[in-house]
């Protein structure tokens, strides 16, 4: 019994008696001493209340009675039932109110108890150990067991584990030494021959680099002797004529020097400086015709560029940016003169043929009436009468250099050809004021 202050009871409860229930089949008859105690039995409607005062030491006892119609009944879920005593033990689920900061509306939660208890949060953790082990449980008699008194362990998977020597710290020491040395030799042996193996490519690269490099030295000597010869052989430039030029200027004071070494004297030097002077004229000569050749090659090469940049399309920006290539009448008309051009450059053998080319000439400058388109028609018009007379190309080739001569000036001319017009040069107003004030000075002069 505990005390208590002046004024208050203790009140105990005491609950009848309960029916024993039979026991269950192949149940032991009592249980082992070591078991735990029995739990007391649920709570019925009636239960008795022993009232205890400090003036009087007998207890008042009180039936207390309990209405459960109201109350709902508790939702399963799930428990177990102990074989030993009978009593079956169901999981419950409690909670209690959260700590709220003050001023926030209260955030209830619905009863699930008649208890409020501390909430609870489970966590599973995993540990995996290094090495493995095995573990063996002895058949000693047990208060588990059903049939007798110990626990029955089926030992369908069970197999047997020799174990092996006894490993001590030190010997475990010696093979993790001799594993790391083991490891570093053949880390040390791999890095050294993939070192080997990029010094090997490298090297490798380096003499092929070098064999490579030598190889275009050499192609690019050769090529350039070969470039330097053929720049001889057929000059095309200003610079080649130039070379040209000054090596045969060298040419002569180094032959006149050893004429001069010989020390001859009478018409033997005169016949020897004739020689000289001849070779010097046939080499002058040969350099001229080169020029000559030279500008025809770089006129007809000026005729063709011509002719493709004014038949070129007009490239045009769109406001979004893009391109477009654009033909025009004018890119057309520049085109189809340019045909006309080349197929009249044309050495043609049938007089067929060359009298059609004639005929799209005709129709083509007859359009205008101007003195050059007379002239060109009057040129077409003697040539096709000198064929028709049985002449041969070769008698009539100048008459044909004439007629291709004065048609080009007939392309190039803007009247004709409006995209002609980005090669015209025209004089502008600073030239002419040059050369009028040029004349300004010059009557100056002439005056006192």
């Amino acid at each position: 019994m505990m005390a208590f202050p002046r004024g208050l009871h203790a009140v105990h409860c005491v609950h009848p008696p309960l029916p024993e229930s039979p026991s269950p089949s192949k149940r032991s008859p009592t249980p082992p001493a070591c078991s735990p105690p029995r739990p007391s039995s649920p709570p019925k409607n009636q239960f008795l209340m022993q009232l205890f005062r400090d003036s009087n030491p007998e207890p008042i006892i009180l039936t207390v009675n309990i209405d459960r119609s109201e109350k709902e009944p508790m939702a399963y879920r799930g428990g177990f039932k102990d074989i030993r005593t009978g009593i079956e033990y169901l999981n419950a689920v409690a909670q209690t109110l959260e700590l709220w900061p003050p001023g926030k509306k209260l955030k209830t939660y619905p009863v699930m108890m008649s208890r409020e208890t501390q909430l609870s949060w489970l966590r599973t953790r995993v540990h995996q150990t290094y090495r493995e082990a095995f573990t063996q449980m002895d058949k000693n008699p047990t208060y588990w067991s059903l049939d007798k008194n110990g626990v029955v362990i089926s030992d369908t998977f069970d197999y047997y584990k020799i174990p092996g020597l006894y490993e001590d710290s030190d010997a475990w020491e010696r093979k993790r030494i001799a594993a790391v040395i083991f490891i570093q030799k053949h880390t040390r042996r791999k890095i050294a021959q993939r070192t080997a193996n990029r010094m090997r490519q490298y090297a490798a690269k380096m003499k092929e680099f070098w064999i490579v490099r030598d190889r275009i030295n050499k192609e690019n000597a050769e090529a350039r002797v070969q470039y330097e010869i053929q720049r001889r052989l057929h000059p095309s430039t200003l610079n080649d004529f130039n070379l040209l030029c000054k090596e045969l200027e060298t040419w002569q004071v180094e032959e006149y020097r050893r004429l001069n070494a010989k020390n001859l004297e009478g018409e033997e030097k005169k016949k020897a400086c004739k020689e000289l002077m001849e070779k010097q004229l046939k080499l002058i000569q040969t350099i001229d015709n080169l020029k000559l050749k030279t500008e025809v090659v770089v006129h007809r090469r000026m005729i063709e560029r011509k002719l493709t940049t004014m038949a070129l399309p007009k490239v045009w920006e769109l406001t979004n940016g893009q391109l477009i290539n654009v033909t025009t009448p004018a890119t057309i008309r520049a085109g189809e003169l340019g045909q006309l051009y080349r197929e009249l450059e044309k050495k043609v053998e049938s007089m067929d043929d060359r009298m059609a080319i004639l005929g799209y000439v005709k129709w083509t400058v007859q359009v205008f009436d101007t003195v050059l388109t007379r002239e060109i028609l009057n040129l077409i018009q003697r040539e096709a009468d000198l064929m028709y007379r049985g002449r041969s190309a070769k008698s009539i080739s100048g008459l044909r250099k004439r007629i291709l001569h004065r048609f080009w000036a007939f392309v190039e001319d803007p009247l004709y050809n409006p995209e002609a017009q980005m090669f015209a040069n025209e004089p502008t107003d600073f030239d002419y004021g040059n050369k009028h004030f040029q004349c300004m000075r010059d009557a100056l002069n002439k005056f006192p």
